[in-house]
């Protein structure tokens, strides 16, 4: 029974996560503290651990945009990932420092991405709208390739940990089965076995008043035996 249930909760909670997964990513704009003042950035929140959304967002950003967030990586795992003087030509022309904050909320993640082209000069939708545009189609582009791929592996892993739970519901329930056929036989063996324990102390208990009557009439012989 324990086992059914894991099985039943798992299945809840695939069908949670698919739920939410369908309502709930949505990017908009927003702020963060950096260097000294409210910066405006392009926030998502997601359902994948940081650490895990920090190296599919380094990475799709290397494979597919030419540079490497610094932060991530072996050794470490910082709230900040940054780019610091490099060219995005999908944005703009211009040299730039690519920011990228990620942290855990009650949820899973909050992503935070910005911008700066130079000493306090942000990426703003009202200053750069083109420039904001393509950031938020570069933001839009990694949603669409990771987070199909993610909810793919956790169904993935779910299948095989139900797939799992089954197997051994299954062989739970042939030891069962095995064990009750092996009870219900020993049950029989130990009615056979009382029925022939009940036999033999009875014989014993024949074969113990012979012994008496036999014993008393060898000693009467013998007596008799000594007077002749």
């Amino acid at each position: 029974m324990k086992t059914l249930k894991v099985i039943y909760l798992l299945v809840i909670f695939l069908a949670a996560m698919q739920v939410k997964a369908q309502t709930t990513i949505e990017s908009f704009e927003a702020t963060i503290n950096y260097d000294k003042g409210q910066r405006p950035c392009i926030q998502v929140n997601l359902d994948p651990e940081p650490k895990t959304l920090k190296g599919a967002w380094s990475d799709y950003l290397k494979d597919n945009y030419a540079f490497k967030l610094k932060g991530i990586g072996f050794l470490s795992n910082r709230d900040l990932l940054s780019a610091e003087g490099i060219m995005v030509k999908q944005i703009s022309s211009k040299e730039m420092d690519f920011y990228t904050h990620i942290i855990e909320d009650e949820n899973g993640s909050e992503m935070k991405v910005f911008v700066r082209y130079g000493y306090d000069i942000y990426l703003t939708k009202e200053n750069n709208p083109s420039d904001y545009e393509a950031l938020s189609e570069i933001l839009d582009s990694f949603l669409k390739y990771y987070l199909p791929k993610y909810y793919e592996g956790k169904v993935n892993d779910t299948e095989e940990r139900i797939e799992k739970l089954t197997d051994e519901t299954n062989d739970l329930k042939e030891d069962i089965v095995d064990d009750s056929s092996r009870i219900a036989k020993l049950k029989k063996e130990i009615v056979d076995l009382e029925k022939e324990l009940e036999s033999n102390t009875e014989l014993l208990e024949m074969a113990n008043k012979k012994l008496i009557k036999r014993s008393e009439k060898l000693a009467r012989i013998r007596n008799q035996l000594r007077k002749l």
